[in-house]
């Protein structure tokens, strides 16, 4: 008697789990899936690779539709806020976007979110002409200012001769961005008391050819590259890690960055983790989505530094992985 009252009960509860499956099952059926666009600048560039894949994996794991925008530059607010239309008529739940250049972007952003849609920035927040304030938005970037500081600091440790006076060159992406903002104060901040002199600074912008714009410049010992598309151009033309006798140490996320740090190209990589970035943010959306009453929280992901020798680490092999 004990035995089949035990037996019953085993029955029982298999019934209840599969119960359960199939109740489940019917619940996703009734839901479809959320659908989030993400509206990057250029976004077939290959310095999206790791942040797109980790964009693509954390959908599949959380039921989400991801709608990555073929884009062009994102110029202007303006450009922006028509390609945020354009999906709001298609009636997507959310948006993950790459802030537009120029001040006229945090107030865009601002008529969005008083709409009540649902949004996180990715890689930088708006720019603001007064660096000492915060936009409020919810972000999921790396410290920006960290990674110019972090780039300082490494070619402080690694010039030899101590000798003063050198001369440094800054290359940096969009104009009026927080990216560029931050990531050339922090460089200014780390390089203070150092005994150099900072030559000049260029915007690198799409279609522009930099090696010719370099070329026309003062010679420097040194050129601080915060943008990848012109890093990855100087490090395709540079010998043994120097560019016309300049030392290329730079901000890297793309593969091609991390190859021509392999061949000798490039002295140094700083490399946020775009994974993460792209992981992360659809990871806080999805969130929100199932659950109404969530409240959006900005994260701030890890940058590493990168030299030839760290390559082959474990540790590095399995970051570079996520690029794959």
């Amino acid at each position: 008697m004990k035995r089949n009252r035990i037996t019953f009960l085993i029955a029982e509860l298999i019934l209840v789990a599969i119960a359960g499956i199939f109740i489940n099952r019917i619940f996703r059926e009734d839901n479809p899936q959320k659908r989030v666009a993400v509206i990057l600048p250029d976004s077939g560039n290959t310095r999206w690779e790791g942040l797109v894949n980790g964009l693509k994996q954390s959908a599949q794991v959380n039921n989400i539709h991801l709608i990555i925008c073929n884009t062009d530059e994102i110029v202007s607010a303006d450009d922006e806020k028509e390609l945020i239309d354009e999906q709001l008529e298609n009636d997507v739940d959310a948006f993950i976007i790459c802030p537009a250049p120029g001040t006229d972007t945090k107030d865009m952003l601002t008529s969005l979110q008083a709409e009540k849609e649902t949004f996180v920035l990715i890689t930088e927040d708006a720019y603001m002409a007064d660096d000492t304030e915060s936009t409020g938005f919810v972000t999921i970037k790396p410290d920006n200012y960290q990674i110019g500081y972090t780039l300082g600091r490494q070619i402080i440790k690694n010039d030899t001769d101590k000798s003063a006076g050198k001369k440094i060159g800054v290359i940096v992406g969009r104009a009026e961005t927080e990216a560029s903002v931050s990531r050339v104060k922090g460089l200014t901040d780390a390089l203070a008391g150092y005994n150099c002199e900072f030559v000049w600074t260029y915007n690198q912008n799409s279609g522009k050819d930099t090696c010719k714009a370099v070329d026309s410049l003062e010679a420097v010992d040194y050129i601080a590259a915060m943008d990848t598309e012109a890093l990855d151009t100087l490090g395709e033309n540079a010998e043994n890690g120097y560019y016309k006798g300049a030392e290329i140490y730079g901000v890297g996320t793309s593969m091609k960055s991390i190859a021509l740090l392999d061949y000798n190209k490039i002295k140094c990589l700083v490399v946020p983790d775009g994974y993460s970035i792209g992981y992360e943010s659809v990871n806080e959306l999805a969130k929100k989505l199932g659950r109404p009453l969530y409240t959006l929280k900005s994260h701030e992901e890890a940058i590493r530094v990168i030299y030839k020798d760290d390559l082959f680490s474990e540790e590095t092999e399995r970051f570079l992985y996520s690029y794959e």
